[in-house]
């Protein structure tokens, strides 16, 4: 399409947020940062789009990197942004940057083949989390074949599916490769079950990413120790995201199993800890730490409002309901900035203490397997990430290389 002035961008961009049904307030919020985006251009001397001059106004205007986890509604302005990169590569907005609650339905010349599909993952035992994403990939996808447009199964070529990988651009790299993943394996789905005649699943691009090119983000003992040390434990919700904390960094728990915790979890007897793992549905059994159960006990005394809730780790504002995962990663991100600790740079979630605690273990030269099995990984090959962040080891390695 022909290049937009960013006026022209932004009144664009707009009108087709109307026309995909955009909420009233994600339109409203949309003119607030569009308007606020263009001022920041015209000081910047900016005269055309790209993602990273829309990433440095949020980052710029908004502190997006300080803020975004902690509130989560910020993460509206990046859609804002995302919008526009949508419009300016193919003329249209997706759905998926409409912030609603439906179910991403598929259009009607798509989604006869589609169910088929998803029913068909269901039957083989793949999660439902897993067909749920798969489900959002696919309709990203047939939202932009109707752009083409293209009206069946039949009608798609080769150079649709590379021209909607391009449209995605404005994505992580592992984004881009699960979305691509999920088109190849519905397109191969439909190969052989004869709704459509050519096999494109074999040439097919497979876009790759390496997971082992950035060294994941890790919090030295001292900076952990000084975080739980500035938790202020003389108020109900301090009490509970000390023990929050503790869970993670001590037991390395997710935070999808500490806001999923309920308490025939907890064994107070044998002083155990048996859950099934939300991410993979594999059983997890760790020890109860004397000062983690402390923890928690004084929260449930003096922190826990009262609730019909079984779940251990509840809201603190009615109504009293159990936490959402992100909820959890935000306090973490929280205490750590309260602390002082320096995270620019690094990721600062509850994820990067888990991080720290396979770091703390390999310090202590803990073996491979028993990390595995703390981390709750099926096999080492998945706790072999963690290898990458013991600096001192690899620091070791070199000089006997080069001696």
């Amino acid at each position: 399409m022909e290049s937009l002035s960013l006026k022209q961008l932004a009144d664009s961009t707009r009108e087709a947020l109307v026309e995909a049904n955009a909420s009233e307030s994600y339109q409203h919020i949309f003119k607030t940062v569009s308007g606020q985006f263009l001022k920041y251009a015209e000081t910047k001397g900016l005269e055309t789009f790209s993602i990273d001059d829309g990433i440095q106004f949020l980052e710029e205007h908004y502190s997006m990197s300080m803020r975004m986890e902690a509130k989560t509604w910020r993460g509206t302005y990046l859609r804002c942004i995302n919008a526009m990169a949508e419009y300016n590569l193919t003329g249209n907005v997706d759905r998926y940057l409409v912030p609603t609650r439906v179910e991403h339905p598929f259009p009607e010349s798509f989604s006869e083949s589609a169910e088929e599909f998803l029913a068909y993952r269901d039957k083989i035992g793949i999660t439902n989390k897993s067909n749920k994403t798969f489900r959002l990939y696919l309709s990203r996808f047939f939202s932009f074949l109707e752009t083409v447009p293209r009206t069946s199964p039949q009608e798609i070529t080769i150079s649709d599916v590379h021209d909607f990988m391009r449209s995605l651009s404005s994505f992580e790299k592992p984004t881009v490769n699960h979305t691509m993943r999920a088109v190849r394996y519905y397109l191969k789905y439909c190969h052989d079950n004869s709704i459509i005649q050519a096999d494109l699943f074999s040439k097919l691009p497979n876009p790759h990413y390496n997971r082992q090119s950035r060294l994941p983000s890790s919090y030295t003992e001292d900076e952990v120790k000084r975080t739980l040390a500035m938790i202020d434990r003389g108020n109900p919700c301090g009490l509970r995201d000390y023990a929050i904390i503790l869970l993670i960094s001590r037991l390395g728990l997710r935070s999808s199993d500490v806001a999923n915790l309920h308490f025939s979890n907890i064994d107070w007897e044998h002083d155990r800890i048996r859950l099934t793992q939300v991410k993979t549905g594999n059983p997890l059994e760790l020890p109860l730490l004397t000062d983690v159960g402390e923890a928690i006990i004084a929260y449930l005394r003096n922190g826990r409002p009262h609730t019909e809730s079984d779940h251990v780790f509840v809201r603190m504002k009615p109504p009293f309901t159990a936490f959402h995962p992100g909820a959890v990663g935000a306090l973490v991100h929280e205490h750590l900035v309260k602390a002082g600790i320096h995270v620019e740079g690094r990721k600062a979630g509850s994820h990067a203490l888990r991080h720290s605690l396979a770091s703390r273990l390999l310090e202590h030269e803990i073996p491979l397997p028993v990390i595995s099995e703390i981390l709750g990984h099926v096999n080492t090959q998945t706790t072999m990430t963690y290898l990458r962040i013991d600096i001192s080891e690899l620091k070791k390695c070199a000089l006997e290389v080069m001696a």
